[in-house]
């Protein structure tokens, strides 16, 4: 049996962190920026960008597999809960690899509420 290798990020997502990616990215859907047209969504309140998460766990994957996974990896990814700002973030992976060289990289919340799995091919 080999080696079993964890490691995990926790990290709070803030208005300020969604409102940086909105100037960035040069999305500004109202649902991410104006709280009042949140309130009168099915989301009751202002919500994270899903690409300012998954660009979070991109970072963790490269500073944890380096260039390794990005020369001939894939990725698939599901987003499953939307992310509130000032909620943290867990996201962790097990280096248990699953068949064809897989590695599940979730992202959930604090309450064990999921975000988004991704799965990196290497």
């Amino acid at each position: 049996m080999g080696v079993i290798v964890k490691t995990k990020l926790e990290i709070i997502i803030t208005q300020n962190m969604i409102d940086d990616y909105a100037e960035a990215s040069k999305d500004y859907n109202p649902i991410h920026i104006d709280e009042e047209f949140a309130k009168k969504s099915i989301f009751k309140s202002r919500i994270a960008h899903g690409m300012l998460t998954l660009s979070i766990v991109m970072e963790f994957i490269y500073k944890n597999f380096n260039k390794e996974w990005y020369n001939n990896s894939t990725l698939e990814t599901r987003f499953k809960n939307p992310v509130y700002p000032n909620e943290k973030l867990i996201i962790e992976y097990d280096l248990n690899k699953l068949p064809n060289n897989k590695i599940i990289v979730k992202c959930h919340k604090e309450n064990g509420d999921e975000i988004l799995t991704t799965i990196l091919v290497l």
